[in-house]
């Protein structure tokens, strides 16, 4: 567990749980610094240190709260940069 802690600091995420996937309905994001690109298609979100990108249709920002993000549309991919 210590080794996933310390992965995800150094990428820049602030907590253990940085997002979640919900098939068919979207995602919700933590630590969120802001939104780099956005399309239908593709969503790039900017970390402290890096970046994740969401890949996938119809996708659009829900709400956006004290760097907490929710992502609705169906998700067929996450990279983290």
């Amino acid at each position: 567990m210590k080794l996933l802690e310390q992965i995800l600091s150094e990428l820049g995420a602030d907590t253990l749980k940085c997002f979640s996937i919900v098939p068919g309905f979207g995602g919700y994001f933590r630590s969120i610094k802001g939104v780099a690109e956005y399309t239908p298609e593709k969503i790039i979100l900017a970390l402290k240190k890096n970046k994740i990108t969401i890949e996938g249709s119809s996708l659009a920002l829900g709400k956006y709260f004290e760097e907490d993000v929710l992502i609705t549309g169906s998700i067929s991919g996450v990279k983290i940069d």
